[in-house]
């Protein structure tokens, strides 16, 4: 059982998991401190209010800080979109190479087999 389980825990998909979440949790971090402390206080520059997340509320609903949240949302979805726009092209002229690379030995062998043919 313990073979099974380390085998699991070692393999890449599990391995490249957990490099992700890591990763994700420390840019989640960069973008809550871009929106908290950048984005947010030029916001309320704009509209007159030094914090806005924490200024604007209604009856205890502090819908400032939900306005926050979805500019948080917002660039973090935009971040990832980007990212895998990259990774998904890269990843699609490894397969272009691969492909012909194949349909090169794929052409040579079928060279091979007509001049032994004649």
């Amino acid at each position: 059982m313990f073979k099974e389980f380390k085998e699991f825990a070692l393999k890449g998909n599990v391995l490249d998991l957990a490099v992700a979440v890591v990763m994700g949790a420390a840019f989640n971090k960069i973008v809550t401190a871009l929106v908290s402390y950048i984005i947010m206080p030029l916001i309320g520059l704009i509209f007159g209010t030094v914090d806005f997340a924490k200024s604007w509320s209604f009856m205890g609903i502090k819908y400032g800080m939900f306005v926050q949240s979805i500019i948080d949302f917002i660039i973090i979805a935009f971040a990832l979109f980007i990212f895998v726009k990259i990774a998904n092209t890269l990843m699609k002229k490894e397969e272009e190479e691969e492909e012909i690379e194949e349909n090169t030995v794929l052409l040579t062998e079928i060279r091979d087999l007509l001049r032994e043919k004649n």
